[in-house]
């Protein structure tokens, strides 16, 4: 655990496995989580409006069991938007934000 789920807009041009592999690397880098757990993807959309009048974005969910700080999380989320912004233009909308997973319901095999 966790899952990064990585969404975009599908017309945004950008080198995706290294996207993937910066946002997977900066998700150890954090020591938040055994690295053998994480899981990293990300999903096109091929179609968006956005309103602050850029044509793409890059959102990450951070999906991970409930248990961790607030100043963890907050952690988490700066140094994956940090990354983003090292990755993406400035015409590019970025977000992130981790979400608890209740332990007692989610269910893996």
């Amino acid at each position: 655990m966790p899952h990064i789920i990585i969404e975009h807009s599908a017309s945004l041009d950008t080198d995706f496995s290294q996207l993937l592999k910066s946002i997977h690397q900066s998700t150890i880098d954090t020591n938040l989580f055994d690295a053998s757990t994480i899981k990293t993807r990300r999903v096109a959309f091929p179609q968006c409006i956005l309103g602050d009048g850029k044509t793409d974005f890059v959102h990450v969910q951070v999906h991970l069991l409930a248990g961790r700080t607030q100043t963890q999380k907050q952690h988490l989320s700066e140094s994956l938007l940090n990354t983003l912004r090292t990755l993406l233009s400035d015409s590019v909308s970025l977000s992130v934000h981790p979400y608890d997973l209740d332990p007692a319901i989610y269910r893996k095999n």
